[in-house]
């Protein structure tokens, strides 16, 4: 059991990751700003994304909080505003059907509610403040993974390198990538230190906050299920493969029942949506244009190429840590990507979809861990600035899906 003076002694060694990762998110918020500021000085009147709420009436921008509550994150703020609503066939004040907000997990909505009850927090407020504390609680337990795995410099630098992933707007923004990715990587923590009731609880828990917390569930049942064969851990092992999966089902159970059915569940989400499982048929597609000049007019559109990279810059740093990580951070990495492209999505999510797989940032963390000060401050706030770039040139310049 962790105590609170072992909690304390803890975030005092992480302070360091936590602190770096606040700077180079601030540097990269700050170039976001600006080129949002920029792109509405230009077109202070251009329609540039569906608004999120309902996925087809056009917006324009006013500001970079737009890019932070659009999409899913509207969402969210609905739901912490207003609760999942009213009976099936009803529909709220927007006329959008309260039935589809049963299509977002609850977690981090449910977490930001009860903030809006306090005096000047609004939804979007509130949101916005969880994904604020979530994203510390990750920076801490990305920390406490690369510490595990190698050395406190390790750790310190895989916390600063997420914070500048490409899609890393998104963990500031209401979304739940933060909260997510917070669960994540204390879950994975507590399968590398072997603590199979907390990787269980963790895991169950994540299973309320999205729907790929599937890859997660994988990964501490897959481990509990060898420590179980081996004889490890007693009783505790089996009870994580059973806590694991625990929120994922229950909540596909409960919003099944609410629309009459797990196949009207899944219908909402593809006709709705256009999300479902296609084995990568739509990633595919993509990558093919791009790479060999087949189908769609993908390779003219900058966006899905800046969108290929960024898969296969994952996939190079996964094949990397094969053979340099514990096999339960590459499994976890591993089954994020099929997930992600196994799933039919617009090619611009893929970013804000591998974001919580920070384990693949783990062999440049160790590479990073030998130089010096003052080349990491160069590679770190090279790297700030771009992903501050793409954060500001995704929604307000390509107008794409975040």
């Amino acid at each position: 059991m962790v105590t609170a003076p072992k909690a304390l002694t803890g975030l005092r060694a992480a302070a360091p990751a936590i602190g770096l990762y606040l700077l180079l998110r601030m540097i990269s918020l700050e170039v976001m700003y600006v080129l949002a500021a920029h792109a509405q000085a230009r077109a202070p009147g251009r329609q540039i994304y569906p608004d999120g709420s309902v996925n087809h009436i056009w917006r324009s921008f006013t500001s970079m909080m737009d890019a932070l509550v659009s999409w899913d994150a509207r969402w969210y703020v609905k739901v912490a505003g207003s609760g999942l609503g009213g009976p099936v066939g009803a529909v709220d004040a927007d006329g959008v059907p309260y039935e589809l907000r049963l299509m977002f997990f609850p977690l981090y909505p449910w977490l930001a509610r009860p903030l809006t009850y306090l005096p000047f927090i609004s939804p979007v407020t509130a949101c916005l403040i969880v994904s604020f504390l979530s994203a510390i609680a990750a920076a801490w337990g990305i920390y406490a993974v690369g510490r595990h795995v190698r050395d406190h410099r390790t750790g310190v630098l895989l916390a600063g390198l997420w914070a500048v992933a490409p899609a890393a707007l998104t963990q500031n923004g209401a979304y739940t990538e933060s909260l997510f990715t917070a669960l994540a990587a204390w879950a994975l923590w507590a399968v590398l230190k072997e603590r199979w009731v907390l990787a269980g609880l963790l895991a169950g828990v994540s299973g309320l906050s999205r729907p790929n917390a599937a890859a997660l569930i994988g990964t501490v049942g897959l481990a509990a299920l060898i420590a179980a064969v081996t004889r490890r851990g007693g009783w505790r092992p089996y009870a994580a493969m059973f806590l694991a999966p625990a929120g994922l089902l229950a909540y596909i159970a409960f919003a099944s029942a609410r629309l009459g059915g797990v196949s009207r569940y899944f219908g909402i989400h593809r006709d709705n949506f256009s999300a479902w499982w296609d084995y990568g048929a739509s990633t595919w597609q993509t990558v093919a244009d791009i790479m060999i000049g087949v189908g769609d007019d993908n390779a003219n559109k900058p966006i899905r190429i800046l969108s290929v990279l960024i898969l296969g810059g994952f996939i190079m740093l996964l094949l990397l840590m094969v053979f340099r990580a514990p096999w339960q951070l590459t499994v976890y990495a591993a089954a994020t990507l099929v997930l992600a492209a196994g799933s039919h999505a617009h090619i611009s999510m893929m970013g804000r979809h591998l974001l919580p797989a920070f384990t693949v940032l783990l062999v440049p963390a160790i590479a990073l861990a030998r130089a010096p000060n003052r080349d990491l401050a160069i590679v770190l706030g090279t790297l700030a600035l771009l992903s501050g770039w793409y954060a500001g040139w995704l929604p307000f310049i390509s107008g794409q899906a975040i």
